[in-house]
């Protein structure tokens, strides 16, 4: 029997934050959303279906469900303990267009969903079992916190480690992606972030901006150890084959990933979706442009925005040009420009912490690293991102590992997507092929079991 979920996904769980997956991911109220429902079903031999917890705007816990064969997320809405609805768009409700009823056996355990849609049959999808649990480990004086998702298949298993995007980010920020990876047979390890949920430390990324006590590091070496540490306790679980761990990241996660595997030889395959790969400043620069030309701001706006960007960036570079750099600022706040007070240039209250911060965080390039990256790499791309320039990354990507030597790698930009692979324009659906790409390059570099398989 198969169930095909006509839905359609925002911007890969449309929450982006700066570089990431969700906006809002600090610890917050559980819901009303049972854990037990969350996890892989079987609709057909081959198509698997998942329920992912997620955090959205509002800081709430919520379900989202996901058709791995259309590519397609939507938050679950209850209207009772064990009944819940979905609405025609990611946050919103009605007209409803499915039902989905989770079932139990009669010693109180999931089984399934039954999916009624408005106006067509109901069909069953059955659970795959998934053991679960909570895993710390550290990086030096940080402890980390986090979740590890096992498939009941026999091991020893491949695994796979999520990193974030950049902001305050917990393990509930990943999307559709954990139990889309655990659909395919792998062990996925999310964490939440440094600094974040229950995890210790300080968050330095690329969204954290003016800082009144800056720590000696530099990014993104605190975010790559703590990946490398996530690695090394996988790497020492009877449950997963030291020699197929990987790591996948979405934006700044994506960038990390390379970084991860540039580190450590023994990583398995990186795969970076939409990652940056140039300096940071640079980035910065295009995200300024493309966003307000996606929301369609006259050429002037998008010009003006873009030297004032200029000239926050040469005075954190150089340290010149403070005084204007102030006198603009407090005009732009005037005249109610927002516009033009791009990512933290309207935070810093001193030059000592602009220039820090181009020392520290600004000028950071993952290219240097990335030319000592030999294991497999995958890197996804969107052509309409608005904060990754998907053109630039995706041809450096192809000409550093090239040039390298990496004899396995491959770059694919998906037309008509954005950061987040969501489709234009209205990003309320995955771009075409993004699941499928991800199955069929991991399926060809790893040891994994059918899909048939991981439902029995």
């Amino acid at each position: 029997m198969s169930v095909r979920l006509n839905l359609s996904i925002i911007a890969a769980a449309v929450l982006l934050f700066v570089f990431g997956l969700a906006a809002l991911a600090e610890c917050s109220p559980r819901g009303n959303v049972d854990d037990a429902y969350y996890g892989n079903y079987r609709a057909s031999d081959g198509h698997m279906i998942g329920v992912d917890q997620f955090i959205n705007d509002a800081g709430d816990h919520v379900a989202l469900i996901s058709d791995y064969q259309s590519g397609i997320v939507r938050q679950l809405f209850p209207i009772s303990d064990s009944e819940f609805v979905m609405g025609p768009g990611f946050e919103v409700q009605s007209p409803v267009e499915l039902k989905v009823r989770f079932v139990r056996d009669g010693r109180g355990k999931v089984t399934g969903i039954s999916l009624q849609p408005t106006g067509g049959q109901e069909n069953f999808a059955e659970r795959v079992p998934l053991a679960q649990q909570e895993v710390v480990f550290a990086n030096g004086q940080v402890r980390l916190v986090g979740t590890l998702m096992v498939p009941a298949t026999k091991g020893p298993h491949p695994a796979i480690i999520l990193l974030h995007g950049s902001g305050p980010l917990t393990r509930y920020s990943f999307g559709p992606y954990p139990h889309f990876f655990t659909s395919l047979g792998f062990a996925v390890l999310i964490f939440d972030k440094r600094g974040t949920g229950a995890s210790t430390g300080t968050r330095l990324d690329a969204s954290t901006g003016d800082l009144k006590s800056p720590p000696a590091t530099y990014y993104p070496d605190d975010l790559v150890n703590d990946a490398l540490a996530a690695f090394r306790s996988l790497q020492r679980s009877k449950e997963i084959n030291p020699r197929e761990v990987g790591v996948w990241g979405s934006s700044e996660g994506g960038m990390l990933a390379t970084q991860v595997a540039a580190h450590s030889k023994d990583v398995a395959f990186a795969i970076d979706s939409s990652g940056f790969m140039g300096p940071l400043w640079q980035t910065i620069l295009y995200q300024t442009g493309a966003a307000l030309r996606q929301a369609g701001a006259p050429a002037a706006e998008v010009d003006e925005a873009q030297e004032s960007t200029k000239l926050w960036l040469r005075v954190a570079r150089t340290g010149e040009d403070y005084e204007l750099f102030l006198k603009k600022r407090e005009e732009a706040r005037r005249d109610k420009k927002p516009w033009l007070l791009s990512w933290a240039s309207d935070d810093f209250t001193s030059l000592e912490q602009m220039r820090w911060d181009w020392d520290h965080i600004l000028s950071f390039s993952p290219l240097p690293a990335l030319k000592a990256v030999t294991c497999p790499v995958l890197g996804v791309y969107g052509e309409m991102d608005q904060l990754t320039d998907a053109s630039d990354a995706s041809s450096t990507m192809r000409e550093v590992l090239t040039e390298s030597g990496n004899r396995d790698f491959m770059v694919k930009v998906f037309p008509n997507a954005r950061h987040s692979l969501g489709e234009m324009p209205s990003g309320d659906r995955m771009a075409p092929g993004v699941f499928e790409t991800l199955r069929s390059w991991l399926q060809k570099r790893v040891h994994l079991p059918e899909v048939s398989e991981t439902a029995q």
